[in-house]
């Protein structure tokens, strides 16, 4: 597996990993706590009480004054506190001290583990996974242990199915109710972070596995229609009674699931039925009220109500407060920004909202925490977080940035390159260029330092005094380009990187660089650009995309608002359970949905790449090498 060089630990630790990682298999021992003596360990206070140091920084003095294997038992015992401290760095300094050929057998599995801990830690899944001990011979703890790393190291990476099946496999290890709570939880989590269109096609022939796919759909379907719930759990409990979830998690999921929409309910929609708004609110509007008639809950379907937002001078609060005494339970909206940010702030000071809603922008202060305030919409800086994270998982660690000009691409630049340093890449080069105009090649020149290689040439055949042949010659210190575009500019940004000698570099960028149509023919030029995108736009649901191509054909330009507006409907009903629990998703049209704790819902999107002129989904939870399951002896 490739080894992600984000904050990588020094080399000479790899150099003791690789030497630990050649020593001879060994048998279970005591642990260093049991190693140490109780002289050591214990100390007599001035009341000549017995106390035990449990500190790093008595742990480092002990073996300051001591040498060979006893000094190195005493580096280790600090490392592992330090880490337990959340001091990393710290413990990593530690652990370089520790010298090889004094560690005992006995203690090669508790260095790879510690070391590969602190590799997660630094952000390093990738070096975490080849770090960890692959001999077979441990102890149960050891194993669990070790098992645990793998797969929250699978989870950081985005290898959703290999971390669910490195838990399902350690399980049945688990010695008490608690650890394995843990487990299912975690195995939980990573179920509801895959999107539905791998949770669908997915089939085990492990028994236990295939239990958890099983529930894991029942529940999404769920989230829309919660009606056949209690039927399908006790089918579910019939054609998997060996099951190892316990009936406390079954309960807890009725509970959160059954009944999301109760009945009698009212949901007032305040969007701007006329002005400058107008066609961003009609695609919002037609989305929702799409997911409203393809609602098969007949029986309590909801009562919607609509308020104009865009009356001059208008009260929005006033207009809140009569929708409420119209009997509202859930209000959406507003869409204007302006009125976000207003009654955001608002809201800090005074308890204004007093039903559930769900405004379609975001404040312009993230920290906002207003009670009973939801702000839901298609947050770009989202999208471009999503492709740093990706690149830094497919090892593309040095990024050139190529935005337009204006506050739309500053805000994609900055959200790119916050996460992706902090995630371990370098930006080496970052430029802006003019989306007015069809000639992008100074900026590129830029952006590439051909610039440079150009000068090279010209100050060169001035000291010849002759004519050269010639190939500018590009930088070489990057493996990768986070773009952001409309589609006019990407389709000639794209071949623009080809023509300038960067045509093996791969391209990354956000969901603006599609049309959300097929255009083969245009989008040719697109060709490798790697983005991601709404389920809405690369896979769809064929009924509603149905009714949109018949009833909203004038709206091909906000297909993504239109799905918006379909989630907006549905996602009213599971903010209890995604403000619940930091794992929950909802399985939208706009991307797998989650609050986080400012109750602003963000979108973990799709990815594409065009080939041959069209936009084909790929799947990047499935990990490219398999994690063998080591059993313990």
């Amino acid at each position: 597996m490739t080894i992600l060089p984000q904050k990588i630990l020094p080399k000479y630790l790899a150099l003791l990993i690789l030497t630990l990682l050649s020593a001879c298999s060994l048998t279970p021992e005591k642990s260093v706590d049991d190693m140490i003596s109780d002289a050591v360990r214990n100390q007599t206070t001035d009341e000549g009480l017995s106390a035990t140091i449990e500190t790093p920084e008595y742990f480092i003095k002990l073996a300051s004054e001591s040498t060979g294997e006893l000094q190195q038992k005493y580096l280790i015992k600090a490392a592992e506190l330090l880490y337990l401290r959340g001091d990393i760095a710290s413990a990593q300094d530690q652990l370089k001290d520790i010298k090889a050929e004094d560690i005992a057998d006995s203690r090669h599995i508790q260095i790879q583990l510690l070391a590969a801990k602190i590799a997660l830690a630094n952000h390093n899944p990738a070096q975490a996974i080849e770090l960890l001990p692959k001999r077979t011979r441990m102890t149960i703890e050891q194993y669990i242990e070790i098992s645990e790393v793998r797969a929250e190291a699978n989870n950081a990476m985005g290898y959703l199915m290999e971390a669910i099946k490195t838990r399902v496999h350690i399980d049945p290890y688990y010695k008490n109710d608690e650890q394995r709570e843990n487990n299912h939880t975690a195995i939980w989590s990573a179920l509801n972070a895959l999107p539905s269109v791998v949770l669908d096609k997915l089939r085990s022939s492990n028994k236990t596995l295939q239990g958890w796919l099983e529930l894991a759909r029942i529940i999404r379907t769920a989230q829309i229609n919660s009606h056949d719930l209690q039927v399908n759990i006790l089918d579910w409990n019939t054609n998997f009674p060996e099951h190892p979830v316990d009936d406390v998690f079954i309960t807890k999921l009725l509970e959160d699931h059954t009944n999301i929409q109760a009945e009698d309910q009212v949901i007032a929609v305040l969007l701007p039925m006329n002005g400058p708004y107008q066609a961003i609110a009609t695609a919002i509007k037609g989305g929702f009220m799409s997911a409203y008639y393809a609602d098969n809950k007949q029986a309590n379907k909801p009562t919607i109500r609509f308020y104009d937002t865009s009356i001059k001078d208008l009260d929005f609060m006033a207009l809140y407060r009569r929708a409420v005494e119209d009997g509202a339970n859930y209000v959406v909206g507003p869409l204007d920004k302006t009125i976000i940010n207003q009654i955001s702030l608002l809201n800090e000071i005074s308890s204004e909202f007093s039903v559930p809603t769900l405004a379609l922008n975001y404040s312009e202060n993230p920290l906002s925490n207003a009670n009973n305030l939801y702000q839901f919409g298609l947050l770009p800086e989202d999208e471009a977080r999503q492709v740093a994270e990706l690149a830094i998982r497919q090892n593309k660690t040095k990024a050139a940035i190529l935005v337009p000009n204006g506050l739309w691409g500053q805000r994609l630049k900055t959200a790119f390159q916050q996460r992706y340093t902090e995630l371990g890449g370098t930006v080496i080069s970052s430029q802006f260029f003019n989306d007015k105009i069809a000639d992008y090649g100074q900026s590129i020149k830029q952006m590439l330092n051909l610039q440079h290689s150009n000068n090279r040439h010209k100050d060169l055949q001035h000291l010849l005094g002759t004519e050269l042949k010639y190939s500018p010659y590009r930088r070489q210190d990057i493996d990768m380009i986070f773009l952001a575009a409309t589609p006019r500019s990407a389709r000639g940004l794209v071949p623009a990187f080809k023509f300038h000698h960067a045509g093996d570099l791969p391209v990354y960028s956000t969901s603006h660089v599609f049309s959300g149509s097929k255009n083969r023919s245009a989008d040719l030029d697109l060709n490798g650009l790697i983005f991601c995108d709404v389920p809405w736009t690369l896979i769809g649901d064929t009924k509603l995309n149905n009714t949109f191509n018949e009833y909203w054909p004038e709206q091909k330009n906000y297909t993504r608002l239109f799905s918006l507006g379909i989630d907006s409907y549905h996602v009213l009903y599971n903010l209890n359970i995604l403000s619940k629990y930091k794992y929950a998703r909802f399985a939208g049209q706009t991307g797998n949905i989650f609050v986080d704790e400012n109750n602003r819902l963000h979108r973990e999107l799709l990815w594409a790449k065009f080939e041959k002129g069209s936009a084909n989904y790929i799947d990047t939870t499935i990990s490219p090498v398999s994690s063998a399951q080591i059993e313990p002896n």
